[in-house]
């Protein structure tokens, strides 16, 4: 467990920069300073450079990695590509938004599932996995349907991820290394017990 505490805590930083570039991309789309798919590529471009840099920095193994790598490829390829193949169709950053939450959800979730397999309390984090993968299933099913051409509706997205990345990143900075003490003793005296009945 402490090798996926440490990967987590070398990549909360990491998160807290994604967070930060979505709300500034979230103002330059709302402003209309740029295309909304330069602006939600270009924090998808810093979101997965950030991210490989944190897992560069903190390597404590593949294994534990892994639910990382997701986010940060997959911003790495709709960042260069909303960059350098910008559209004026706002549906574009709708949909490359809700691929990145999704794919950043999953990988909350797999920590949170990791973290309580060992017992160890994930401080909310399954529910903000559950909650990036809800807004990432929405915005891209918005395009779809043909909805979503809407710059506002970017900028209110780009908002929403910034504040789950946010939150996930708090999370994942103070993720313990082990189960408390007290929870341990409670799962010593149950296990004492059944091997008591046998």
């Amino acid at each position: 467990m402490r090798s996926l505490a440490e990967m987590s805590r070398a990549t909360w930083w990491a998160f807290a920069v994604a967070a930060a570039a979505a709300f500034v991309a979230a103002v330059v789309t709302a402003l209309a300073l740029v295309p909304a798919s330069v602006a939600t590529g270009a924090w998808q471009l810093v979101s997965g450079i950030a991210l490989m840099v944190a897992l560069a920095r903190g390597w404590a193994g593949i294994r534990p990695a892994i639910p990382f790598v997701g986010a940060a490829a997959v911003g790495l390829v709709l960042g260069v590509a909303g960059v350098l193949f910008p559209t004026s169709d706002p549906r574009i950053a709708l949909l490359a938004i809700g691929m990145w939450a999704v794919v950043a959800g999953a990988g909350y979730l797999a920590v949170s599932r990791i973290a309580l397999s060992f017992r160890v309390p994930d401080g909310g984090l399954v529910r903000i996995a559950w909650a990036s993968i809800a807004l990432g299933v929405v915005s891209s099913t918005l395009p779809a349907f043909g909805l979503g051409a809407s710059t506002p509706l970017v900028a209110g997205a780009l908002v929403a991820v910034g504040v789950i990345t946010a939150l996930a990143s708090l999370r994942l900075r103070v993720l313990p290394d082990e189960a408390p003490a007290a929870l341990s003793n409670r799962e010593a005296r149950r296990r004492d017990r059944d091997a008591k009945g046998r």
